[in-house]
């Protein structure tokens, strides 16, 4: 299993991080972090540096951020991500969010960075992850005509804008959300499963209702309900996901590089 997407540089982790990642390892063959600004980037490239052979990190900007971000602040942003391209296996997270930006005007921004996140992509010849909460219609009409993967982490939208998804040749990544949503559920099982990869989007959205903290390697449940979903044995879940996430990312080719 490979947790396609998380957030190991978050500070619920600063006092324990080497037995997250430990954990991870009894689980998992691999580890996506998604950095979300220039601090969480360097963070994140830290980590992977001491676990080169199991964290991998994608870079981008949150969408709240992006809503507020001016020309020049974006264009630093992508100039750091540049500079260390070459340890990234995607752009990303970046999109709209219009659960929790409700202005037009923001929400507009937000488009316009997804837009030029795309290009930048494009430019690096890296595949892009997209946050689109509330927003993966808007979010799929930006990227319908978009040269590298597509993959919309973490979704949990309608059932016909996941089939245009699809369709278009793209990626989705379920979370624990698929674990409570019966909507979800349904989408889990019209998908094409070479199209599905697998995340905890840690330390959010904890598979347990407890609302402890969530790690990489609590990603199990959420394989094992896709695989009853799929009526298939999680073994075989397991691998088909893990397979679509190392072609995603092309991690087979950029292992330890």
């Amino acid at each position: 299993m490979i947790d396609a997407h998380c957030h190991l540089y978050s500070d619920k982790y600063d006092h324990d991080l080497d037995k997250v990642i430990q954990r991870a390892r009894q689980h998992l063959e691999g580890v996506v972090v998604s950095a979300v600004d220039s601090p969480s980037l360097q963070k994140s490239l830290t980590i992977r540096r001491q676990h080169s052979d199991f964290i991998h990190v994608t870079a981008g900007v949150h969408p709240r951020t992006a809503a507020k971000l001016n020309k020049e602040e974006l264009s630093q942003l992508w100039q750091a991500i540049k500079m260390v391209k070459k340890e990234l296996v995607a752009v990303g997270e970046v999109g709209p969010d219009f659960h929790h930006t409700r202005d037009p005007h923001l929400r507009q921004r937000q488009l316009e960075v997804l837009e030029e996140a795309m290009r930048q992509a494009d430019n690096f010849h890296l595949p892009l992850v997209i946050h689109a909460r509330q927003a993966e219609a808007a979010a799929l009409e930006v990227v319908s005509g978009c040269k590298t993967p597509v993959l919309f982490h973490c979704f949990a939208g309608p059932r016909q804008v996941a089939r245009q998804i699809t369709r278009n040749g793209f990626y989705l990544s379920f979370s624990a959300i698929l674990l409570f949503s019966s909507e979800l559920q349904k989408v889990a099982t019209e998908v094409p499963l070479e199209r599905i990869l697998t995340e905890t989007d840690s330390p959010a959205l904890s598979p347990r209702r407890d609302r402890r903290r969530n790690e990489p390697a609590f990603l199990e449940p959420i394989v094992s309900r896709l695989a009853a979903l799929r009526e298939h044995p999680q073994e075989k879940i397991a691998k088909i996901t893990s397979a679509n996430a190392r072609r995603f990312y092309g991690l087979d080719s950029r292992s330890n590089a």
